[in-house]
């Protein structure tokens, strides 16, 4: 389904037009829904270029109502005006040569009547037209389903000289969209340069010879293992391979990296990129098409795998980070390959520990640095420039001084967290003009980052964050507030001032708290998401949704955005319900929230593979919203919990459980608590989804006894003879514990299972009890090593951890007493302990009973 969203619009454009001759006589191109114009390609015309031409008729047609025939030059008389597109004779009559023009590069001219479109090959022409359609026209693609086409029967427009070229030479915002002719389309309107997700091939869609790889094989990231292989060379030749710090070599290839100092490894890379390179162009001229530029030579993708031995460790040494020996092995691969590939260029990464630049060795003209502003450093939801992302401000401008090519992979746009079922009410709109500029003045020549919406249940204003960054990747120094009120305005309709004052209190409140908002922790310890949050929230989307008729495109948006806002809510009622006050209720309807929110993913089909038709990211079945809505609806706690006071009883089910701390995936399972249930997984949710699903790890911790127990806390280990043989879920008493933050509630040998419940601890209390509870966990165990005669495999599953409060028998641990004391003691000692520090720093002991203080003088 297309959206066509018409609009009547004054001609404004949103980006200043270098060329237009002011107060000159204006070319009168349509009139009345009529025109005299022809659209004219050369007789020697691309696949491109002959799209390019369609693609101007088609949307001409759109604004004005006018039919503007296409015809070949060589059948043209001349005898009406006429728009010309791509390398015509006319064009190069007045002055354009297509040789001095870059492959992305346009012109718009206009001369006497006529009108010139052109560009190099083979893209610069498609560019011509899009960016007049843009910035002359007033046409814009917001998302492969929602466009902008003003209705114009009167059009005119001004005297134009313009040549331009997208900033960025590379350009990618990388997500799973991109796999249907409609979403590529979107792509190339927006000048946006991307590959298959997985192949790195371009997509097989129109216009042919548009585009061709640009980076050679193997990968554009994380590509060691494919010139110096483990498998190949471990077993004969183990110095080839990082020594770790016990002097150990590690064969792994996804753990090692090779030795960057060994000749060998020099030789084998420098042969095998020769190789790659010889295939790459044997392909190429087979298509016909331009060969690749770039060849990546990179880091795995582990944090601390560098080599550490004695010639390794004394660059780093010298050079201060673990980029000395990146860029001095990288430069030695550039200066040979250049020998024999003046035009190739090869690319390393500035990530994690070589994300510092070294302090002497400078990459080569042919080296491009592929600078990385990581997830677990930087708060994605902040410019660079602000204080808080302050260590990766300056690493990159101290990269750009060095370093005579860059690029960027600004990890990340999606935050890959530790919930990622949870919506996330979060925008980060607010940086992506800020952080694109700066980039583009730290000569920045590409771009890449993560943004795979598909992984998360929800971001506010998506397909705003893609075409915004589309618009500036092509041209950074534009002011992004226009863009966002022209995307708003076409979005949304009547209802953009609402939205733009939601998005506006989001980012306000956001970036209101002091500390970093890390996205990829617990969500209840995002501090903006409060019951005030929810409130005001509320308002600005009811006042969304009163300006628009039901059924609308833009009421469709609007219900989109409010599904993650109502998720978020119905996910946190429980946590936000027990704060607050006594007596006071939830200033919301959960029936209605909750019937709102199964009939907007029931109703959408959204981007996310969350709120997918099928839902078969956590449920095999295909029945992921029908299984969360009841569990949200009513959680079904067993006897006796489910006649407790609410206050009394906190239910962790699945949909509280992170899937990375530790490591599990969720399997169907109809007798589970909401009919999932977590098993432990032998990788992460990301590296499953990546590689096609994970297995359950297999190991002796599953023939081990049954245990489970709270981190600095009670440890239970069940008999076999005491667990239940009918291989269903059971509840298990761990006993009275002590939440804090960072307590969770594990089972099995190594900690494979377990949710994290520190959502309850009451900071700074006055009430000792406040934190108290008893912990209880449901497991279902089968297999030979704890039910007698089983014939399944072993294995255990976690559907829920169910905390009460303690009742009278329920006896403090004696760990605990102890610890309790020492508090109190330290408590009652600290007034004592700062006066004497104080005095000591006075000079004057005699002011402080210096008894006790003594006791804790770890000041």
């Amino acid at each position: 389904m297309r959206f066509r969203i018409v609009q009547t619009m004054a001609l404004t454009g949103i980006m200043a037009v270098a060329g237009v001759a002011v107060g000159a006589e204006p070319t009168v191109i349509a009139k009345e829904g009529k025109t005299e114009f022809t659209i004219v390609e050369s007789a020697r015309a691309t696949e491109p270029e002959k799209h390019a031409a369609k693609e101007l008729a088609e949307f001409l047609a759109r604004v004005t109502g006018a039919t503007f025939p296409v015809i070949a030059e060589s059948g043209f008389t001349g005898k009406t005006p006429a728009i010309y597109v791509g390398w015509t004779d006319y064009a190069a009559k007045n002055g354009i040569d297509a040789a001095k023009l870059g492959e992305e590069e346009w012109v718009i001219r206009t001369v006497d009547d006529n009108l010139i479109l052109y560009g190099g090959r083979p893209r610069g022409t498609l560019y011509a037209v899009y960016e007049f359609l843009e910035r002359q026209i007033g046409c814009h693609w917001l998302d492969k389903d929602t466009e902008i086409v003003p209705s114009r029967p009167q059009l005119s427009i001004g005297k134009l000289d313009v040549k331009g070229k997208p900033f960025f030479r590379w350009r990618e915002v990388a997500a799973l969209a991109g796999t249907d002719k409609e979403q590529w389309q979107f792509l190339l309107r927006n000048k946006n340069y991307r590959f298959h997700i997985s192949s790195r091939e371009p997509l097989n869609f129109p216009p042919a010879g548009a585009f061709y790889r640009l980076d050679g094989y193997p990968l554009a990231i994380h590509s060691f293992s494919y010139f110096v292989n483990a498998k190949d060379w471990f077993a004969t030749h183990p110095e080839y391979f990082s020594m770790d710090s016990g002097g150990k070599r590690i064969g792994e290839s996804e753990l090692g990296q090779p030795c960057l100092t060994n000749p060998d490894v020099r030789r084998l890379t420098k042969a095998k990129l020769r190789e790659f390179i010889a295939k790459d162009r044997a392909e190429a001229d087979k298509k016909a098409c331009p060969y690749p530029k770039v060849y990546a030579i990179n880091q795995n993708d582990i944090y601390d795998a560098h080599c550490k031995c004695l010639v390794c460790r004394a660059i780093v040494e010298k050079e201060g980070s673990e980029s000395g020996p990146l860029i001095d092995f990288i430069n030695e691969i550039a200066e040979d390959i250049e020998k024999d590939y003046p035009d190739i260029l090869v690319s390393t990464l500035a990530y994690n520990l070589t994300s510092v630049p070294p302090k002497t060795i400078k990459p080569r003209k042919n080296v491009i640095i592929g600078w990385c502003d990581v997830y677990t450093v930087s708060d994605i939801l902040r410019p660079l420039s602000d204080p808080l992302n302050s260590r990766n401000y300056r690493e990159l401008a101290k990269w750009s001084k060095v370093a005579p090519r860059l690029a960027i992979a600004d990890d990340y746009w999606t935050p890959f967290g530790y919930y990622e079922n949870f919506p996330s009410p979060y925008s980060m709109i607010q940086c992506i003009g800020p952080d694109i500029r700066y980039f583009a003045d730290c000569h920045a020549e590409g771009f890449y980052s993560e943004a795979y919406e598909y992984i998360e249940a929800g971001e506010h204003f998506t397909q705003l964050k893609f075409w915004l960054a589309y618009q500036l990747l092509a041209n950074p120094y534009q002011p992004a507030e226009p863009l966002i009120k022209t995307f708003m305005d076409g979005y949304y309709g009547k209802a953009s001032p609402a939205m733009q004052d939601y998005m506006n209190y989001l980012h306000k409140r956001i970036i209101g708290e002091s500390v970093p908002q890390v996205l990829r922790d617990a969500p209840h310890k995002l501090k903006y998401l409060d019951i005030n949050f929810f409130i005001n929230a509320k308002k600005f989307f009811d006042e969304a949704e009163s300006q628009l008729k039901t059924g609308t495109p833009e009421s469709q948006h609007i219900r989109k955005e409010r599904l993650v806002l109502d998720g978020a809510l119905l996910f946190m009622w429980p946590w936000l319900e027990r704060k607050l006050p006594e007596g006071r209720k939830m200033p919301f309807d959960h029936e209605a929230v909750l019937k709102r929110y199964d009939a907007e993913w029931h109703g959408l089909n959204n981007y996310s593979q969350f709120y997918s038709k099928e839902s078969k990211v956590y449920s095999q079945e295909g029945k992921l919203r029908e299984k969360v809505v009841a569990l949200l609806k009513d959680p079904k706690l067993p006897e006796p919990f489910n006649r407790f006071p609410a206050a009394d009883v906190a239910d962790f089910n699945w949909l509280t459980f992170s899937q990375k701390t530790p490591s599990i995936r969720f399997v169907d399972d109809q007798d589970a608590a909401g009919g999932i249930a977590a098993e432990p997984a032998a990788m992460s949710a990301i590296q499953a989804a990546e590689k096609g699903g994970g297995k359950s790890i297999g190991g002796s911790f599953l023939n081990k006894p049954l245990c489970f127990g709270v981190s600095n806390g009670p440890t239970v280990t069940v008999k076999q003879e005491d667990i239940p043989q009918d291989g269903k879920y059971h509840l298990y008493k761990i006993g009275r514990i002590t939440v804090r933050q960072g307590t969770t509630v594990w089972a099995l040998d190594g900690k494979r299972l377990g949710v994290n419940v520190d959502r309850l601890f009451v900071p700074d209390s006055t009430k000792t009890d406040d934190n108290d509870w008893v912990a209880h966990i449901s497991l279902k165990v089968q297999g030979l090593a704890h039910v007698k005669g089983s014939t399944a495999p072993n294995g255990v599953w976690m559907d829920r951890v169910l905390l009460v409060r303690p009742g009278r028998d329920d006896k403090i641990d004696p760990a605990e007493v102890k610890r309790r004391e020492e508090m109190k003691r330290r408590l009652e000692l600290r007034p004592k302990v700062q006066a004497g520090r104080c005095a000591e720093a006075a000079g004057d002991p005699a002011k402080v009973d210096w008894n006790k203080a003594v006791e804790m003088k770890g000041w």
